[in-house]
């Protein structure tokens, strides 16, 4: 009887330690997957269709085309989700711009965004480009906007918003310049 009792406490110690031993390894994996950074690059582009920069392209309509690099360091998939551009006069959210998801030239088809959406899933180390657009048209805002800010929802759907361009005459045909080099959103 008491072999019988030693072997169900040297059993029932084995199960334990290992499911302590379980539990220890997935805690130091989920650790070991989370280090790493993600960063956003962003870089304005002339557009595809019309090879202008952004800005207002005519008087009624403001067009942003851009390039976006998103960099995950860490080993484990993440999300950037609804990423779009927002308006603001003086400080105040009035609006933001619509995602465009393909335009067509001359019966050529261009997709924007991850095949049309602006919700992006970034493999686990490693590094994806994505052609965007956004634009507005003067008659769906019906106000002026002296700054444009880039947003979206993390992996962890935390709102980011960061600074992108200031306009100087809202609605007026402008000449703006591209951008020769990556932008880190910060």
């Amino acid at each position: 009887m008491k072999e019988i009792n030693l072997l169900i406490i040297g059993a029932a110690i084995s199960l334990i330690a290992s499911v302590i031993g379980y539990f220890a390894q997935s805690i130091v994996q989920l650790i070991f997957n989370s280090k790493g950074n993600v960063n956003v690059y962003v870089k304005s582009v002339y557009n595809k269709g019309s090879g202008k920069a952004w800005g207002f392209i005519t008087t009624n309509i403001f067009d942003v085309p851009l390039w976006i690099e998103v960099h995950n360091t860490k080993n484990k998939n993440i999300v950037l989700r609804n990423l779009n551009l927002q308006l603001y006069e003086k400080g105040k959210k009035i609006g933001k711009t619509v995602q465009v998801t393909h335009t067509e030239n001359s019966g050529e088809k261009t997709i924007y965004g991850d095949k049309g959406a602006y919700s992006f899933l970034v493999g686990p180390s490693s590094i994806a480009r994505y052609d965007l657009d956004f634009c507005i048209k003067k008659s769906d805002i019906k106000c002026d906007f002296d700054e444009v800010r880039i947003s979206y929802f993390d992996s962890k759907d935390i709102y980011k918003e960061y600074k992108l361009f200031d306009i100087e005459n809202c609605w007026k045909v402008s000449n703006n310049k591209i951008d020769y080099d990556w932008h880190l959103l910060v």
